[in-house]
């Protein structure tokens, strides 16, 4: 199952976002996003940023959690 992340690149927090369901995506964790983002202790420095990705399961624990620098997309 594919799953879109967001990700703290200063403390390693992450969130899951979405669900890959068939071709489309449903939300995930919407009730929580709102404290996770305003639980970062860097958000209010102007170079503040969190780091998203699409990815399967597997590859999210390889790419991320064991080397934590491999990103697909970064808003």
């Amino acid at each position: 199952m594919n799953r879109k992340y967001l990700v703290d690149s200063t403390t390693r927090e992450y969130i899951c976002i979405a669900l890959q369901k068939g071709q489309e995506w449903e939300p995930n964790n919407q009730d929580s996003l709102p404290n996770f983002m305003n639980s970062r202790s860097n958000k209010d420095r102007a170079d503040f940023e969190l780091l998203s990705g699409e990815y399967n399961d597997n590859s999210f624990f390889e790419k991320w959690i064991r080397n934590g620098t491999n990103f697909l997309f970064r808003y």
